[in-house]
């Protein structure tokens, strides 16, 4: 209820390793330790949870697991799970492993300290359009500074058309 920042952290990797000692791992901790009380809140994203210190899991109360790429990624979110709930987990691992394993697209398990047991929750369709950098037909036409309107200037000048990817057959 006292959140006054928010930091936000993607692709941690590398930030804070399990074995490393980068010069960022000791501030890091003492974030994810202490921010709380000074109303910081921090969201720390990676694709591979095995990239992460074990004690930096265990101070962080909220996770949204989505899909695993690896059996290794599993197992370590799995056992990281088992130790954050304390024994205390009303879901058997078999059964919680077979949920992790089959969770979709934009289906997330997320595990909170404020609740007795996990939680599966879907996330919405976005549709963003990402035109790519502007050209610098496009940027003279943003510095002439004549007040014509955002839309007409992205209209005037398109962006060049970026390259497919196709995937490899097999």
């Amino acid at each position: 209820t006292s959140l006054r920042a928010l930091v936000y952290m993607d692709e941690v990797f590398g930030f804070f390793p399990p074995v490393a000692n980068p010069p960022s791992k000791a501030p890091m901790l003492t974030l994810l330790k202490q921010a709380r009380a000074f109303g910081v809140g921090l969201v720390l994203a990676t694709q591979n949870p095995i990239d992460l210190d074990y004690k930096g899991l265990g101070n962080t109360g909220t996770w949204f697991i989505g899909r695993l790429q690896t059996d290794r990624d599993k197992a370590r979110v799995l056992e990281a799970l088992d130790g954050a709930m304390a024994g205390a987990n009303p879901i058997p691992r078999a059964d919680l492993d077979r949920l992790i394993s089959g969770l979709g697209k934009r289906v997330f398990l997320m595990h909170s300290v404020h609740r007795p047991a996990p939680v599966l929750f879907s996330t919405r369709w976005a549709m963003s359009y990402l035109a790519g950098p502007l050209t610098l037909a496009q940027l003279r036409v943003l510095a002439r500074r004549d007040g014509a309107a955002p839309g007409a200037v992205m209209a005037a000048a398109p962006a060049p058309a970026m390259p497919s990817y196709a995937a490899p057959t097999a």
